[in-house]
């Protein structure tokens, strides 16, 4: 994470709302305390940097108000307007507790301190309302957390600024399962977060797209090499469409026999999708039909619950799940 965004992240949280102001030497106190302004320059350079950050602050927050009449200058919140980054009620407190649970935990520390800074400043808002959300809602994760796999985060850093100078990367990359890691000149398209680990979208010469675990990264440089024109690109687009392994793939339609008594509360109260209809139904169970990707991450549904749930469409799915079921099998026999 780079200094000017925790600067502009610390400014920002300690705005405070009107009739209160904060005023730009005060900022520069805070800043010089948090090691994101330069001991070295002298008093007038670094209030300089504090008030490039207010600016842009300002800038972005149209209710943030800048008093610049005053000497120093006061900044606060615009009376009537809600903090940027303040909670409000249950909406906030739920989101904050997502943010703790899922995603903090996947963030390099660099990442994770500055969103740490940013929860810790909500959570020790004084309102009454958040307090008693607080204390009365709690958010429960469904799957089993796994731990964020080491990586050297100064990678993430360099292919973003690679991304944004449109350069290549010189990458030493061990495959899952290869004892000696390989070299690669790519071009840097994208990053993606899936579960607890980064990932890199590129092309690697052949126009062909790959993503590379940043995990499986050994070393990382930028060239000085551009990288080829591309006209378009949007990650969510491209994983969505091309790569099964993470929920991407193919639109498909399935057909499911469902156990009514253990199972159908899987698909009546949380569809597999918009476009699902029950098309026969006895005593026991319900046949339906649904439109979905075709991606491992609904092949692991399947798998969780294959002693309810039994996928009769396409055959190529079935197949595959009757081959997983009994090599599961065969470790229990």
């Amino acid at each position: 994470m780079s200094k000017n965004f925790e600067r502009f992240q610390l400014v920002l949280q300690n705005i405070p709302c009107a009739p209160d102001h904060i005023t730009s030497s005060e900022l520069r106190e805070i800043l010089l305390n948090k090691d994101l302004l330069n001991p070295e320059l002298d008093e007038k350079s670094q209030l300089k940097t504090v008030q490039r950050v207010i600016s842009k602050v300002a800038s972005d927050y149209h209710s943030v108000e800048l008093d610049t009449s005053k000497r120093p200058h006061q900044i606060r919140i615009a009376s009537g307007h809600q903090h940027p980054i303040n909670p409000a009620a249950m909406s906030s407190v739920l989101s904050l507790q997502i943010i703790e649970h899922e995603v903090l935990k996947m963030l390099p520390p660099n990442m994770r301190k500055t969103v740490s800074n940013l929860i810790s400043t909500a959570n020790s808002e004084q309102d009454k309302r958040v307090s008693l959300w607080k204390e009365r809602f709690y958010y429960a994760p469904i799957e089993l957390q796994l731990t964020t796999p080491e990586f050297e985060e100064a990678y993430i850093e360099v292919i973003e600024n690679a991304i944004l100078e449109k350069r290549t990367l010189n990458m030493t990359y061990q495959k899952r399962g290869n004892v000696e890691p390989e070299e690669y000149v790519v071009d840097p398209l994208g990053l993606m977060l899936h579960g607890n680990s980064f990932y890199l979208v590129a092309s690697k010469g052949d126009d062909n797209y790959r993503t590379f675990a940043i995990h499986r990264i050994k070393a990382l440089k930028p060239s000085f090499t551009s990288t080829k024109p591309v006209k378009e690109f949007n990650t969510k687009s491209h994983i969505e469409a091309n790569t099964p392994h993470f929920s991407g793939g193919d639109w498909i339609e399935v057909e499911l026999k469902i156990h009514n008594h253990n199972g159908m509360h899987l698909i009546e109260e949380t569809m597999l999708s918009e476009e699902q209809e029950i098309i026969a139904k006895d005593d026991t169970h319900t046949l339906v039909k649904a439109r979905v990707r075709e991606s491992l991450g609904f092949e692991w549904w399947l798998m969780k619950n294959a002693n309810i749930v039994q996928i009769i469409k396409p055959d190529r799915i079935r197949k595959t799940l009757k081959e997983n079921l009994s090599s599961a099998l065969r470790l229990y026999s």
